[in-house]
Formats: C-alpha cells, sequence, structure tokens
C-alpha cells in the first residue's frame, strides 16, 4: 500500500446557520486558510485539493498555490449536500486530472485546532492497522452567565 494521501477540504462558501463561515477568522486567521496551512506543513500543494463554490476560498487558494480547479458545481454546494458526494466529485476530477488516489486525509475547516504530535500519530496508526482513523476532542461548555 501506498503511504501517501490526498488533502481533501470541502469549504461551502454558505452554512444555514453562519454566511462565510469558512473565511471567518479565528485569532485573525480565517478557517480556510488555517486549513490550508496545516495541510501544507504535512504535504505538498499537488496533494491538497479545495472543493469550494466561494470565489474568496478560491482566490486563496491560488495564493497558496494548492489545487482548486473550478467553482464547485451548485448541485453540491446546497444545504442537503452531502460530504460523500462532493468528496466523491473531487476525487473523481483528481483522478483523471493527476492520479489515482489510494487515501485520504478530510480537514474541515471548522474544526482550525490542530497539531502536528496529533496528526503524526493518526498518520502513524492509519498505516499500521489499514482502517478508517477519526479524531475529536471532548470539550466541555461553561455558562458565562452568573
Amino acid at each position: 500500500m501506498r503511504k501517501d494521501f490526498l488533502i481533501l477540504i470541502l469549504a461551502k462558501k454558505n452554512s444555514v446557520r453562519l454566511k462565510n463561515k469558512n473565511c471567518l477568522p479565528i485569532q485573525k486567521k480565517p478557517l480556510i486558510t488555517r486549513t490550508i496551512d496545516f495541510a501544507l506543513k504535512v504535504s505538498s500543494k499537488k496533494k491538497i485539493f479545495v472543493s469550494t463554490d466561494d470565489e474568496k476560498i478560491i482566490n486563496i487558494c491560488k495564493k497558496k498555490g494548492v489545487i482548486c480547479p473550478w467553482k464547485r458545481p451548485h448541485k453540491l454546494s446546497q444545504k442537503n449536500s452531502t460530504t460523500y458526494a462532493t468528496a466523491i466529485h473531487s476525487i473523481d476530477w483528481y483522478e483523471k486530472n493527476f492520479n489515482k488516489v489510494n487515501n485520504i486525509l478530510l480537514l474541515q475547516p471548522t474544526t482550525p485546532f490542530r497539531s502536528l504530535k496529533d496528526f503524526k500519530e493518526i498518520k502513524k496508526l492509519f498505516f499500521k492497522k489499514n482502517k478508517t482513523v477519526i479524531r475529536y476532542t471532548k470539550i466541555r461548555f461553561e455558562s458565562m452567565t452568573q
């Protein structure tokens, strides 16, 4: 098994609850930029693919030099569009224009805090077990009211 992967970033322009959420800043840096910057730390530009329907995100991708070949089709940008359908559409395009995809790392812009240490552990586990790995963190919310 080849030990490389395609990093897939799916960044729709609008969500039902929060408009332009992927361009909103966290610690002065847009979510999409944080995600692309992390991807660039663990892979080459030609292995990072962004699917979006947002011109602003397309321009960020061009500046960063990652693959974002088109504006995502309207049918894959609806509130009922699935991650699966969007991912398959992106992978199909990548395979037709570059090469076969053996492994995928899906990075969601709405999960902005990642560590290289965790990534290395997850990658090692994935290639050792050859199974899907999902990383999550439990968080505790405290009331802001008194």
